[in-house]
């Protein structure tokens, strides 16, 4: 128990000197903007989770459309329901991305002290990481973002077989986490610079196609817990992939997002396809609309 204590004591000083080290681009504010509408979701009587939501452009009710789930980074935690659309806010409103990938986007925010993840690891100057473990129950942000995905499912909008998780930094560990929670609720996920319990892989090797991001000079989110990861999923015949960087430093996210095989690759995964090799029943994703912006 004392050592699950200092682990976790040690994952939460990684991300106090994270949020100290520039995690907040504010390259994109949405802060006075409609695009993505402001809501917040019940998740019970003392909690209630913020969240943001952009939907397709020309939204039809006979089409299921897919679900991108991003969970930010320590920066970006409060309740105004603002700052977690800072970094990525600005790749799924892009026009461009909107016209071609057509989905719902959340962006819920976790509220301080809070953590999306229960994992913590400990690393010092010269020594091996120690990584602890996942406990038995979820942190209550992350109960509460799956309790809101299996809601919009249960509206009607969504296509339950094109769920996408994407984290960076303490999302990158919860987007993991929630791939060991609840493995049949996703057909993707992407992490980047996280990590989390590779004794867990076992519960999604296999189920759902990963795709991890880190640098190698990373100063706060070490580099080998992504490669425990993908090291744990290859062992598991597993084939993740797992873009590595040499100098993005705290942000390979930056990397990430910018890469132009994300989205496509992101949007081609399946979990009907990739759970029994048939073909989805529900609706095909939408065609790219004609839409294009006016000169």
């Amino acid at each position: 128990m004392m050592k699950r204590l200092v682990t976790c004591l040690f994952f939460l000083l990684h991300m106090v000197a994270l949020s100290a080290s520039g995690q907040s681009i504010t390259g994109f504010s949405v802060a006075d903007s409609t695009i993505y509408l402001k809501k917040n979701f019940v998740f019970r009587r003392d909690y209630t989770l913020p969240y943001r939501i952009l939907e397709p452009l020309e939204k039809d009710t006979k089409v299921k459309y897919p679900l991108i789930v991003v969970l930010h980074g320590a920066g970006e935690k409060g309740t105004d329901n603002e700052r977690q659309l800072l970094t990525g806010g600005a790749v799924f409103a892009n026009l461009d991305n909107r016209i071609r990938f057509q989905s719902y986007v959340i962006f819920p925010q976790c509220p301080k002290p809070d953590n999306w993840t229960t994992f913590g690891f400990l690393k010092n100057p010269g020594e091996e990481i120690q990584m602890g473990k996942y406990d038995k129950q979820a942190s209550a942000p992350l109960r509460a973002t799956l309790a809101l995905i299996d809601r919009l499912i249960a509206d009607g909008n969504i296509d339950k077989n094109r769920v996408y998780i994407v984290g960076l930094s303490m999302g990158g560990f919860g987007a993991l986490e929630a791939l060991a929670t609840r493995p049949s609720l996703f057909a993707a996920a992407v992490p980047i610079c996280g990590g989390g319990d590779s004794t867990a892989c076992d519960k999604y090797a296999r189920k759902v196609p990963v795709w991890l991001f880190h640098s190698q000079d990373d100063p706060i989110i070490p580099v080998g817990l992504s490669h425990a990861i993908a090291n744990r999923l290859t062992t598991l015949k597993a084939v993740p992939q797992f873009t590595e960087y040499e100098r993005a430093g705290r942000f390979s996210w930056r990397e990430a997002f910018a890469d132009s095989r994300l989205l496509p690759w992101l949007f081609d995964q399946n979990r009907k396809q990739a759970t029994d090799g048939r073909k989805s029943d529900a609706p095909d994703i939408p065609a790219p609309l004609t839409l294009r912006p006016l000169e």
